[in-house]
C-alpha cells in the first residue's frame, strides 16, 4: 500500500514522500516535488512490488548454503592470516 506525505522544506516549499510498503517485501520511500510525479511513481513501484520486479530476491533463491561456504572459502579466507584460519595450535613452523 502506498501513503503520499505532504511536506514542507526548510525554504517553505512543498514535497511530498511516497512509502510503499507491501507484506514480506522491504519498504520503499521517495521524494517528489510535485503530487502527480508521486501518485504514478506509488504506482508504478506498486506494481513493480506484486509482479516481484522491483528487488532481487529471485536472484537470492538461486544460492544456496553451500554457494556462500565455497564464496567464503575463495574470496575471504586467503586475506585472513593463518593463525585466523587454523588457531595458534595447528600454526606451522
Amino acid at each position: 500500500m502506498a501513503t503520499i506525505e505532504q511536506r514542507a522544506t526548510k525554504d517553505g516549499t512543498t514535497m511530498y514522500r511516497v512509502k510503499v510498503r507491501r507484506k514480506g517485501a522491504p519498504p520503499l520511500t521517495a521524494t517528489f516535488p510535485r503530487l502527480t510525479d508521486a501518485r504514478k511513481w506509488a504506482q508504478v513501484t506498486e506494481g513493480a512490488v506484486l509482479e516481484g520486479r522491483q528487488f532481487k530476491t529471485a536472484e537470492a533463491k538461486w544460492h544456496t548454503l553451500a554457494d556462500l561456504i565455497e564464496r567464503y572459502g575463495r574470496d575471504v579466507l586467503p586475506q585472513k592470516a593463518q593463525e585466523t584460519i587454523y588457531g595458534q595450535e595447528r600454526q606451522l613452523v
